[in-house]
């Protein structure tokens, strides 16, 4: 399985944990093999991300539901 396809897999079995002690676990786990700092995003991206939530929000942006999100990504890889 390449890592894309991994990714995708852990993604949607974490979707399914609605455990708050375990989805705690899962998260110290994830802490502690990718710390915050790898998320260099600059102030224009966080204003950027705010921009777009701020569309959705409004309802004019678009958003997709879990299944399409997944086909969308399954088929980029093509």
């Amino acid at each position: 399985m390449d890592i894309a396809l991994k990714k995708l897999d852990l993604i949607q079995r974490l979707m399914q944990v609605w455990d708050e002690a375990t989805l705690q676990r899962i998260a110290k786990t994830i802490e502690a093999e990718v710390p915050e700092a790898d998320m260099d995003m600059t102030d224009e991206d966080w204003a950027e991300l705010e921009r777009r939530r701020a569309r959705h929000l409004r309802g004019e942006g678009t958003s997709y539901t879990l299944e399409e999100s997944m086909a969308r990504l399954r088929k980029g890889r093509k």
